[in-house]
């Protein structure tokens, strides 16, 4: 059973067997990467169906089982056996035309093992031109609780199959305590996986020093210094053209998952320094309000004169956003990363800051006075009133009688940072004018 006790459903099968388009199907979205290649998906992901009346129900995609897996499906694989006892329900999906036997055989001694064919319920897949009286009497034995013949790229037969997913649904738990969004991002090799290994005190993410190595987020929860946290570990985020279509699409997420964070760890390989990329996402994080945190990793490498180097090149790179916070690590040695957390603690304290609006009104309606903006297109607006609209981040609305320029926002921005304390953190102003 998952976090929250949501019902969890675990799609297994072979490589190729259609169950990221299968997910993605019944989810609606892009929850898995779909590629041509075997073992485009790299590691469980899980999507959360919601229903009426506050039901729910997770559905996770693994990786195409192998019987002799590569390196960079070795990890899931040893987790394998910790994924099917923790769901409730497994879907075993067959490509219906498949003829890996031996394959087949294999995922089904795993499912015998563990005990979970009572739990299994069978797919079969790449059903729409098949005649289902023609099933091949081997793969009788390959059914368990109930099975369903469906074309996921064709949408064929998911309607009876929703329908059961659905009456596995339950009512979702709500009295959880908040948990702050952490999302790993950064360029290939950076060290995020290890980094993220870290943090969680376990080999939860494949590393490698083959760069691409994730192509999935990979969502974990984790507790540092009595706070919760949900923790993703995204693909790296290389220049386009670096990228063929799967690497292009797993740097989409990447990206994308900035919009359901509230802390950016942006990691950096200090041997090679702050690249065009990596501002690249620091600049996407701020322009999502998420707050970004640069961790510079494999810091034990470098010697004095290259420190001093890459700190005068920081500085440098970051002189706009000044306020940025900055950390100096080895994710592999574990050197200096209780420094992640305490910065965390005085980041959530800042996101949490929440102001009065009679405060609020008091600070800038002075401000207003001692130093108002300047005249926009010959006229000069006046302050109305400001609110603060909402924390985790902050976000401030101004109401105004006209416009102003661009300069006396960034004074606005400069004033909440430096005298209302929010000088660590991404924060949004809204003018109405």
């Amino acid at each position: 059973m998952t976090k929250y006790k949501t019902p969890e459903i675990l799609l297994v099968g072979l490589p190729n067997s259609g169950k990221s388009t299968l997910i993605n199907a019944l989810t609606k979205s892009k929850t898995s990467i779909i590629g041509s290649k075997p073992n485009t998906t790299r590691d469980k992901i899980t999507k959360t169906l919601k229903y009426e009346n506050n039901k729910v129900v997770n559905i996770s995609d693994l990786p195409g089982f192998l019987e002799n897996p590569e390196m960079s499906n070795i990890n899931y694989q040893k987790n394998i056996n910790k994924f099917m006892s923790d769901a409730d329900k497994i879907f075993f999906v067959i490509d219906i035309k498949t003829n890996d036997i031996s394959g087949l055989d294999s995922i089904f001694k795993l499912l015998s093992q563990s005990n979970s064919m009572k739990n299994v319920i069978t797919i079969f897949n790449k059903c729409e031109d098949f005649d289902t009286n023609n099933l091949d009497k081997r793969f009788y034995k390959y059914i368990g609780e109930s099975h369903f013949f469906v074309s996921a790229y064709h949408k064929i037969g998911l309607d009876s199959l929703l329908s059961y997913i659905e009456s596995l649904s339950t009512t979702e738990d709500k009295s959880e305590k908040f948990s702050t969004s952490l999302t790993i991002i950064g360029r290939p090799n950076a060290g995020k996986s290890t980094l993220f290994n870290s943090l969680l005190n376990s080999e939860r993410s494949t590393v490698s020093e083959v760069p691409g190595t994730t192509r999935d987020k990979i969502t974990e929860e984790i507790n540092i210094n009595d706070r919760d946290y949900t923790i993703v570990d995204t693909a790296g985020v290389p220049r386009k053209k670096q990228k063929d279509q799967i690497d292009r699409y797993s740097s989409q997420l990447a990206i994308s998952s900035l919009e359901n964070a509230h802390i950016a760890l942006v990691v950096v390989d200090s041997t090679e320094g702050v690249s065009f990329e990596d501002k690249r996402i620091l600049k996407a994080a701020i322009e999502e309000n998420v707050t970004p945190l640069l961790i510079l990793n494999k810091w034990d490498k470098l010697n004095t004169e290259q420190k001093d180097s890459i700190n005068s090149s920081v500085k440098n790179d970051l002189k706009q956003h000044k306020w940025i916070s900055l950390i100096r690590i080895s994710a592999l040695s574990k050197k200096n990363i209780n420094l992640i957390s305490k910065q965390l603690d005085l980041i959530e304290q800042q996101l949490s800051i929440r102001i009065t609006t009679s405060e609020l009104n008091t600070h800038f309606r002075t401000l207003w006075t001692k130093n108002p903006p300047h005249p926009f297109r010959g006229k000069r607006a006046k302050l109305k009133y400001v609110t603060q609209y909402a924390t985790f981040p902050p976000e401030f609305a101004f109401t105004l009688s006209g416009r102003i320029p661009k300069n006396y926002e960034a004074f606005i921005e400069n004033y909440i940072r430096d005298v209302l304390k929010m000088n660590l953190i991404s924060f949004r102003i809204k003018i109405n004018a």
